[in-house]
């Protein structure tokens, strides 16, 4: 974690790349950290800017690569079909760190309908221009689960990891099938959205590549991602509401076929990542094996169905 960066610097920076009309307005305040970034928001009277700081050496995950150029990229680019927020700035800070900016209108409310939120991702799934700069990744069924088994094979001494395989979803349940590739999220839930003037647009983009839209529904679904976010796992029915909703009915179709490798998946890497930071970060290992624990509850209750 970079430490160098002082909100002050930060404000002293921001009043030469921002274009905020009165700075005697405008407040700063540092928002909760995550695991590979920090984060402030500046409100001023016309617009909320949002800060964030990349940490260093995040860009190697076996899940989730921190990509800070494929972020500014997206949000660049989604912003003209209204899906994201407008990137203000990418630049290097003060420290050296890549430091991105976005903002938005102050909206009206915070509350995010889930049916919106289906809409949302379908039309980003639906998007035929492609965007610049994005990585390809894991796609299908298949293909999911040999990502968790390699991340299992990481960590050969774990018990759990043995526990973790019996719950692994069999190649033979399934054929193989060719994937369209879209542009995906990747961590898609409701932590990833955010509220602005003109309606909802999606935040938080490098993780995002080219893969199957499969893998946001279940991301939207999955327990062990909004734990991680801090949210609450999803009720039955807002479940119910977000497949409805969700523009192509095939695809969600075949993520109720496909939906437990993705979630095993999942699990997967919370173990990995609750072994592998136990030392180093043990706050952050201890988040991952709770998320862990919520989506090994979710696979046994899809089994018992």
């Amino acid at each position: 974690m970079n430490e160098r960066l002082s909100d002050s610097d930060l404000l002293a920076f921001l009043k030469g790349v921002l274009p905020v009309a009165d700075w005697g307005r405008a407040r700063l305040r540092p928002l909760p950290v995550n695991y590979t970034s920090r984060f402030w928001r500046l409100d001023t009277p016309e617009r909320i800017f949002v800060v964030k700081e990349f940490f260093p050496g995040a860009e190697v995950n076996p899940l989730y690569p921190t990509l800070p150029d494929q972020e500014a990229e997206a949000l660049s680019f989604l912003a003209r079909y209204g899906l994201a927020p407008a990137l203000e700035t990418y630049t290097q800070s003060p420290a050296g760190t890549p430091l991105l900016v976005y903002g938005y209108g102050p909206p009206v409310t915070d509350q995010i309908d889930v049916g919106e939120a289906a809409e949302l991702i379908g039309r980003i799934a639906e998007l035929k221009e492609p965007v610049p700069g994005h990585q390809e990744v894991p796609a299908g069924y298949h293909d999911v689960l040999e990502n968790g088994d390699a991340m299992l094979a990481a960590i050969p001494d774990s018990r759990k990891a043995a526990n973790l395989k019996r719950l692994r979803p069999s190649d033979d349940a399934l054929a193989r099938r060719k994937i369209k590739r879209t542009l995906v999220h990747r961590s898609f839930c409701l932590g990833t959205i955010q509220s602005t003037a003109d309606g909802a647009r999606m935040i938080d983009w490098q993780f995002a590549g080219y893969g199957d839209p499969v893998e946001d529904i279940a991301g939207f679904v999955s327990p062990g991602l909004l734990k991680l976010y801090g949210l609450h796992p999803l009720v039955a029915y807002a479940e119910e509401m977000f497949l409805k909703h969700y523009p192509n009915q095939e695809t969600a179709e075949r993520f109720l076929e496909e939906r437990g490798a993705y979630h095993w998946r999942l699990a997967a890497y919370c173990l990995f990542r609750h072994e592998t930071l136990g030392q180093t970060n043990a706050p952050a290992a201890r988040a991952y094996g709770r998320a862990l624990e919520e989506e090994v509850d979710l696979l046994l209750r899809l089994r018992s169905k």
